[in-house]
């Protein structure tokens, strides 16, 4: 095995591995650096800083596709692969992940709904007594 093989950290083998695996029908890889922390169980920071070395390191290209978004691409240098590692269950950990954001930020919004629904009614009820009384007044 070359040096160069052996140099690269388990997190960087698996997300090239990561990468192999979404491409291999000539899929593009497009997901941003929160989703490939949220599949890697990393820091966004993390996966930025992680991808950026291996694109330095000639691992990764870097291009964007017609809409603008960022692909990632395999250069088709030489690593040692992570062949124990069962990366199908990643995209289940995502979707789950992502179900459990939407369902706090839907709790989140109901709450907001219904402050602002109590604080309706009671500007209404304020505008209605002060219309009353201007009414009284008259």
């Amino acid at each position: 095995m070359s040096k160069s093989k052996a140099e690269l950290s388990i997190t960087k083998r698996l997300l090239l591995d990561f990468i192999k695996y979404k491409t291999n029908n000539n899929h593009q890889f497009f997901m941003g650096n929160d989703k490939i922390a949220m599949a890697l169980g990393l820091t966004v920071n993390s996966a930025k800083v992680l991808v950026n070395e291996l694109i330095r390191e000639g691992y990764l290209l870097k291009s964007t596709n017609n809409h603008g978004c960022r692909v990632l691409n395999l250069s088709g240098k030489p690593y040692l692969t992570i062949s124990c590692v069962d990366l199908s269950n990643i995209d289940k950990k995502i979707i789950a992940q992502e179900a459990a954001n939407y369902q706090c930020d839907a709790e989140y919004y109901k709450q907001q709904y219904e402050f602002e629904k109590v604080r309706a009614d009671r500007l209404a009820e304020e505008l209605g007594r002060k219309f009353y009384s201007a009414e009284q007044n008259n």
